[in-house]
Parts: C-alpha cells; sequence; structure tokens
C-alpha cells in the first residue's frame, strides 16, 4: 500500500476514448502524448462529480495487526458549464479550485520548472469503452527534453549556464508523463511508456516501452525511443522481473511488477469513484 500512502495528493487529469480493443500502448500512445502535450487550458474546468473512496489496509501496532482505514476524495471535473467529464483528482481533501490547483503546462520558479500546487496529475483513458479507465498518462515532474536543437556540449549538471545556454533549457521543458496501460482490459497495469533522463544532465534523454505481452508479470518486450514509438527502436539491458532507469531527481531506479501493481492501485480507486459517480453518457468521448 505504499503507493497509496505516496499517492495521497496525486491529481488526476483525465480522458475517457471509445478505442478498439486492438489499440494497445503502442499504437495509442501517439493519441495520449499529443493531449498530453497540448492541452486547452484557455478553457476553465469545474467538478462534476466528487466521491470519497475508503481504502482499508492491515498494519501491525506492537503484536497485534490493526485495522486502518483511509478515505480518499476522487474529484470528476470537466470544462466549465459542460457534462463531459475528462479530469479526475484523487486527494485527502476535496479540490476546491481546480484552475489554481491544475497546471497543465509546465510553469518557473525563476528558471526552474515546475508543477502547480498538486504537483501530480495526468490523462485517462476508456479505450475499449466499456465505461472503465484502461489507461493513465501520469506526470512525473518537470524537465527538459533533449532534441536536436541541444548541443551536443551543453553543460553538465551542477554547471552555471550562459543566458543563451538558459533559454535553450527553458524552451524545451515540459511537463513529463509516464504512460500506464492496461493492454488485455483486465483492471490490472500490464505496460508501460516510460521516461529516462541523461545521467549527467537534467534533460529527458529517452524513453522505454516496457510491456508483459503475456500479461503475466514478466517483461518480454523492451525498448527505447526518442521520438517515435515505433520506428527509433533502441536496446535496453533489462531482466525480466526489473528494468533499469535514471529517474528525475534521483541516481538510478527500476521498474518491476510491483511498479506495476502501485499504479494498478490508483487505477482501481478511480474506476471506484467512476462506478459510483455514474458517469455513463457524461465520460468524455473523442
Amino acid at each position: 500500500m505504499k503507493v497509496i500512502i505516496a499517492g495521497l495528493t496525486i491529481l488526476l487529469l483525465c480522458c475517457f476514448s471509445p478505442m478498439s480493443a486492438q489499440e494497445d500502448i503502442i499504437n495509442f500512445y501517439p493519441v495520449a502524448d499529443t493531449l498530453c502535450l497540448y492541452p486547452e487550458i484557455q478553457q476553465p474546468i469545474d467538478t462534476i462529480c466528487q466521491k470519497q473512496i475508503p481504502q482499508y489496509t492491515t498494519k501491525k501496532v506492537g503484536k497485534k495487526f490493526v485495522k486502518d482505514t483511509t478515505k480518499f476524495y476522487v474529484s470528476f471535473l470537466g470544462y466549465k458549464g459542460q457534462k463531459k467529464v475528462f479530469i479526475a483528482a484523487l486527494t485527502t481533501k476535496p479540490i476546491e479550485n481546480p484552475n489554481s490547483d491544475i497546471m497543465r503546462i509546465v510553469d518557473f520558479d525563476g528558471t526552474s520548472p515546475k508543477l502547480g500546487r498538486v504537483t501530480t496529475w495526468g490523462y485517462v483513458f476508456d479505450r475499449n469503452n466499456d465505461g472503465k479507465i484502461d489507461y493513465m498518462a501520469l506526470v512525473d515532474g518537470a524537465a527538459a527534453f533533449k532534441d536536436d536543437g541541444i548541443p551536443l556540449d551543453f553543460p553538465v549538471r551542477g554547471q552555471n549556464l550562459t543566458l543563451p545556454q538558459l533559454e535553450i533549457y527553458m524552451s524545451h521543458c515540459k511537463i513529463i508523463f509516464n504512460h500506464w496501460a492496461d493492454d488485455n482490459f483486465d483492471g490490472k497495469i500490464d505496460a508501460v511508456v516510460h521516461t529516462d533522463m541523461d545521467p549527467v544532465r537534467d534533460w529527458v534523454e529517452r524513453r522505454l516501452v516496457i510491456r508483459s505481452t503475456k500479461f503475466d508479470g514478466t517483461f518480454d518486450n523492451v525498448w527505447s525511443f526518442q521520438k517515435y514509438i515505433t520506428e527509433d527502436r533502441g536496446t535496453v539491458e533489462y531482466s525480466k522481473t526489473a528494468v533499469p532507469y535514471r529517474p528525475l531527481g534521483k541516481l538510478s531506479g527500476e521498474i518491476t511488477q510491483a511498479t506495476m501493481d502501485e499504479k494498478t492501485a490508483i487505477l482501481s480507486i478511480l474506476n471506484s469513484a467512476a462506478l459510483k459517480c455514474d458517469l455513463g453518457e457524461d465520460v468524455n468521448k473523442y
């Protein structure tokens, strides 16, 4: 349940789509990534439905095991004045000011990229139109993204930047999204497109595609790409149970089945709330 505790202030921006069951993470990623990068920020958002979802855990106190209950607020939101839902928020307190709490494009604290008051959120989709969320593009922070416009001799982490270098860095900053998918629609996350940071600079070097195509918890389809998910495939060192990567703000990390289970727990909370809200035809379609 570590993910639940860590996700108390997670804000999830969600959109539902009537996509075919054949739209796996590889085919659907370009669609979701485009929506992540180009949100309609000029339209204000409002709360359409809000539900409190209890989560029951057991913790050890001394020699006894005690039941513990944590209650989360799941808020579904859409454009103000409209009934269609495309945003969900998972918090320990109700979302009262979504337009000020949710920042859908990167902002800056001086020259450092930042998010809004709620620092994690993401887009979520229903690709097979069964009324359940099966794809989440969750925010992991904000950073510069490497491309051909950044010179190879750009200073490494910790070195001072000149004004032109700062301008290059800031112009390449975006919100980081990691895409988590339930590709066999059984309620469990089994695939992810995850960012991988540069080892010596504070920018995104590449993205990793990690899949369990047999849906058995082992990773059997893993590669990297920088721009196009189907065209510029690079090799990745990994095992059937772990894929190493460089996370934002840390030296090293790895994606395991436990990582997938953590995101499944978030997915379950959102779907429980969607059922209680009886969203039905009010769920946004693309």
